[in-house]
């Protein structure tokens, strides 16, 4: 594991830095007594939700700001942004941020305050983008892009918010009062405000806004949220900020829609150390196997019908993509001697993973295999006897990016 993708692995576990309620807790459990196919014995069956995201709103002591003066700029020195957020983040939009990744960005200044920059005045707000553009050249300055805007909010350890680990609820109503770790205030905190980059993915020359007014839920006014608005909209809550020096190239790599299921190469041993890696699910890193491929999933067809009804049948890892920016490895295996499992991940980094959600099966031996045609996107199947009553479940999608496993 690189230490780019320790340090999202710890961020993801402890809260460090990055936001809370991410955590996964185990429920619905369900001792029953199953007969199918000739298959009689009992299962103990668990499946995991995403527990109620934890409140980003707890106050806090708010650390001595300077107090700013007319005409105030920071510097922002070059170096690296972690843009973007953590797959299950509360408040995230995956169809619009990217998985936390590293983009690299040259020095620039951006305005202390927003626009007039003036802690005499107030903001100026209902600007279009081209009037907001106008009035910073006007004094030699320039819109921000988005990615300096959410490297001047994220500060140089790359906090989720702009008041730090969590949103402070009094900055609010005294933004002046609230620095990023640069030293910016009030970035984004009771107004949204005006970048100069486009989404890609949004309707037409659709321009980004990064913060969000007062009223909105607190998650919205994490440093890596995007919103889009039409260029030449007049909104009373929507300000802007200038910048200086060359501006960053950098742009956001929006999302794309991928294909639906592929199948991914994983040893036993790489999903033992997840396995062992969540709290969740470390009781099962008991000689962790995966299911033979092929043979396994033709057993599970086998011990029903045969028809396969045209689904594709897998025991092997499952790389699925049920919706733009939302991304899922789902794994079914063995723990110990007669304990199964459906694991579901969501893909943090090329080869790291967080749980989202996990069905567990006591007194089933296997195999269990996937079941999924690229015609349906939202859901697939998983079975250990295809056709036969109560031996086969869903692995469902829910917007925005969650993943549910149940069996009816």
């Amino acid at each position: 594991m690189t230490t780019f993708d320790a340090r999202l692995r710890s961020a993801w576990r402890t809260g460090s830095r990055m936001p809370r309620g991410l955590h996964l807790l185990l429920s619905g459990v369900l001792l029953s007594q199953h007969s199918a196919c000739g298959r009689n014995h009992a299962k103990e069956r668990a499946t995991a939700q995403v527990a109620a995201p934890i409140s980003s709103t707890h106050p806090k002591r708010l650390a001595a700001v300077r107090a700013p003066l007319a005409g105030e700029r920071v510097e922002i020195p070059s170096g690296t942004l972690l843009a973007g957020s953590l797959p299950g983040t509360a408040g995230r939009r995956p169809l619009l941020e990217p998985v936390l990744h590293k983009v690299e960005l040259g020095s620039f200044e951006i305005d202390r305050l927003p626009y007039p920059n003036d802690p005499s005045r107030p903001p100026i707000l209902g600007l279009s983008r081209a009037e907001a553009k106008s009035r910073c050249a006007e004094s030699g300055a320039r819109l921000c892009t988005e990615l300096e805007w959410e490297r001047a909010c994220k500060g140089p350890d790359n906090q989720p918010y702009p008041t730090g680990d969590r949103l402070e609820p009094s900055c609010l109503s005294e933004p002046h009062r609230c620095a990023s770790g640069f030293d910016v205030l009030a970035m984004g905190l009771k107004y949204s405000e005006w970048t100069a980059s486009e989404s890609g993915s949004a309707p037409e020359g659709s321009g980004i806004l990064r913060g969000a007014a007062a009223k909105s839920a607190s998650e919205d006014h994490r440093c890596a949220a995007r919103t889009t608005l039409q260029p030449s909209a007049h909104e009373g809550d929507v300000g802007f900020r200038c910048c200086r020096g060359a501006p960053n190239a950098a742009i956001v790599a929006e999302p794309t829609l991928g294909k639906a299921y592929e199948k991914h190469s994983m040893s036993s041993q790489r999903l033992e150390q997840l396995v062992k890696a969540d709290p969740i699910t470390k009781d099962l890193a008991e000689n962790v196997q995966l299911f033979r491929e092929p043979e396994a999933a033709d057993t599970v067809v086998e011990r029903g019908s045969g028809d396969r009804k045209g689904l594709t049948f897998s025991v092997s890892a499952v790389l699925w993509n049920p919706s733009v920016g939302a991304r899922f490895l789902v794994v079914p295996g063995k723990s110990g001697k007669d304990t199964s499992f459906v694991l579901a991940y969501h893909v943090v980094g090329k080869d790291d993973f967080a749980l989202a959600a996990s069905f567990i099966m006591k007194n089933e031996v296997g195999p269990v295999a996937l079941a999924f045609d690229d015609s349906i996107r939202p859901r697939m199947f998983f079975t250990t006897c295809w056709g036969c009553p109560g031996e086969t479940g869903k692995v469902l999608f829910r917007e925005p990016e969650s993943v549910a496993i149940v069996q009816p």
